[in-house]
């Protein structure tokens, strides 16, 4: 026996139909699913009408056909479709191959978009019949309407030969859905849950609540407005970055010319789109500007080895540019801010005095983390500089800040007020196949729930080349880009599909309401720190896919030799 969907038909079904329910039900496979009286909504002439479908075959081997039944004698002449009654009155009635046609391509439009089979749709073979289970049909109906496609009350008799002689009109170029495959379908067109949340909302209240938590944190530069040269020290979260746009934008309302600093160009580039009277660059950036300008550099340069690239841009770099600030002094500045100052080495330092117009007695600003220090930079405190600490938590939810906190043996200190926020969810796979399957589904069940893609960032150890996504670059349905090509312009579907996947080193200092985390394991080169780093980019929810060997150390340990629990008391 067929599996049936309703169990039973409706009280209001016709006698015709009921008939053909009881013969599919009794005479077709127990693999194969029938769904009876489907409804959907059909575009016609730009509105959108009711429709419905009597049948919906699924054969998991095979795939769906959708039958329209017409009961009674039915006919066809010149003038259209016609059903004769018990009492011999002829009643006009709606051409029936064309309304199993409209029915199954509405269908297939519909399921062609479901999230199912890892977000690409239910793309399965599909094609139409009708049923007259009150007549006998020696042959064709016309050209539109062939014989195969057509069971008449024998076929109805014998379903299962005539269901069989449709399905062989399927098209081959789809492959079959196989079992999970008509699960999907059936959950797509059936099930009635109750709508989700949506994240999108719930994100938004939880970034207001964040956003008072920070401007409360800019009472500290009115603290700190006498002393020209302070070092900020926070924890990741605790509004660095946004305290360093706003000094620079208070600097350059007093008059001032005010370069921020940054290590990351990606980051560079997005406190650029946002600066309110002030230049904001990478520092190697800064450098390449004015020694290509007082001709110490070439417009490209290459490197035999890594090794030479990290000897030029640590130790050549900043040499050069002391020599292009000395041939080009109207370069200086008034004041330099500096976010991310763990990242700068030591003898980068005296490069900034050297750009400031007064030298040592020029403002200057660093705000930075120490336990985002994962390029063995230099702390800011070589400069003599006041020291102040930040304290409050004011970007992540209470449940992130405590997971990446952790992370370092660290307690953060968050508000009552702070936004809870969903769990951290942490997923393990046993493959790569399984990471890109679990991926794919996050992605689904956040859209679903209104998130925009663009709000989503998965952030990895490894460039999306040599990540398990680098065949296609794609994780079901969406496209994976990288930092430099998310505000290129996008064509077609496509366009609202696309999320970023970057490395955690570009993406340091960057944020995003969603940061799903892959390939951290703590070990001699990914340590506890990168973990940290990654794991507090996320606003209002994590997400961590690891393989089976990748769980991260108790809370506290870290096998990080430089690592040191940070007090942020």
């Amino acid at each position: 026996m067929a599996r049936m969907i309703p169990p039973r038909p409706a009280v209001e079904t016709p006698a015709s139909e009921r008939r053909v329910y009881e013969r599919f039900q009794s005479e077709l496979p127990d693999t194969w699913t029938v769904i009876h009286s489907q409804r959907f909504l059909l575009p016609v002439n730009h509105r959108m009408r009711d429709g419905e479908l009597d049948f919906l075959i699924l054969d998991p081997s095979r795939g769906a056909i959708g039958l329209e039944v017409k009961g009674g004698r039915v006919a066809r002449t010149l003038d259209g479709w016609f059903s004769v009654d018990r009492r011999n009155e002829p009643h006009e009635i709606k051409d029936p191959g064309k309304q199993a046609r409209d029915a199954i391509y509405a269908l297939a439009r519909y399921w062609d978009k479901a999230p199912t089979f890892g977000g690409r749709g239910f793309q399965c073979p599909y094609c139409w019949g009708v049923v007259f289970p009150d007549i006998e049909c020696p042959g064709d109906l016309g050209p539109d309407l062939p014989r195969d496609v057509i069971l008449d009350r024998a076929d109805v008799v014998n379903a299962r030969h005539g269901a069989d002689r449709v399905f062989r009109q399927l098209p081959k170029v789809r492959t079959p859905p196989r079992a999970s495959g008509v699960k999907a379908l059936v959950a797509t067109l059936r099930e009635r849950r109750p709508p989700a949340s949506s994240l999108a909302i719930q994100f938004k209240e939880e970034n207001e609540q964040l956003w008072r938590l920070t401007e409360e944190q800019k009472t500290l530069l009115d603290s700190l407005a006498p002393h020209p040269r302070a070092a900020i020290e926070g924890a990741a979260g605790t509004g660095k970055t946004l305290l360093a746009m706003e000094k620079a934008r208070r600097l350059s309302l007093a008059g001032q010319r005010v370069l921020l600093l940054c290590f990351n160009g990606p980051l560079a580039r997005d406190l650029r789109q946002k600066a309110d009277g002030f230049e904001v660059e990478a520092f190697h950036g800064f450098f390449f500007r004015l020694a290509r300008r007082a001709g110490l550099e070439k417009a490209e340069r290459t490197f035999a080895s890594a090794e030479e690239r990290r000897h030029f841009y640590d130790s050549v770099a900043p040499l050069k540019l002391l020599e292009a600030l000395e041939a080009l002094p109207e370069e200086r500045y008034d004041a330099i801010v500096v976010d991310e100052a763990q990242d700068f080495r030591p003898d980068w330092w005296p490069c900034l005095d050297e750009a400031l117009r007064h030298g040592r007695e020029g403002t200057l600003y660093a705000f930075y983390d120490p336990n985002q220090d994962i390029y063995g930079g230099g702390p800011p405190e070589a400069l003599e500089v006041l020291p102040h600490r930040l304290v409050l938590n004011c970007r992540n939810t209470s449940r992130i800040a405590d997971y990446a906190s952790g992370l370092v043996g660290a307690e953060p200190i968050v508000r009552a007020s702070t936004p809870k926020g969903e769990e951290v969810l942490q997923v393990t796979c046993r493959s790569d196949a399984e990471v890109i399957q679990a991926v794919a589904d996050q992605l689904e069940r956040l859209v679903r729930r209104q998130v925009d893609p663009g709000a989503i960032a998965i952030v990895s150890t490894r460039t999306l080349r040599n990540s398990p996504f680098a065949g296609d670059q794609r994780a079901g349905r969406f496209q994976l880009i990288g930092l430099d090509e998310r505000d290129r312009k996008a064509r077609g579907p496509a366009k609202g599909r696309r999320v970023v996947f970057e490395t955690l080193h570009r993406f340091k200092g960057l944020e995003s309401d969603v940061v799903i985390l892959l390939d951290l394991p703590s070990g001699k080169h990914i340590t506890a720190r990168h973990h940290y780093v990654a794991a507090s980019r996320a606003r209002n929810l994590l997400i961590v896919v690891r393989l089976v060997g990748q769980e991260p150390k108790p809370r506290g340990q870290s096998d990080d030799p430089e690592s040191r629990p940070a007090s942020l008391q």
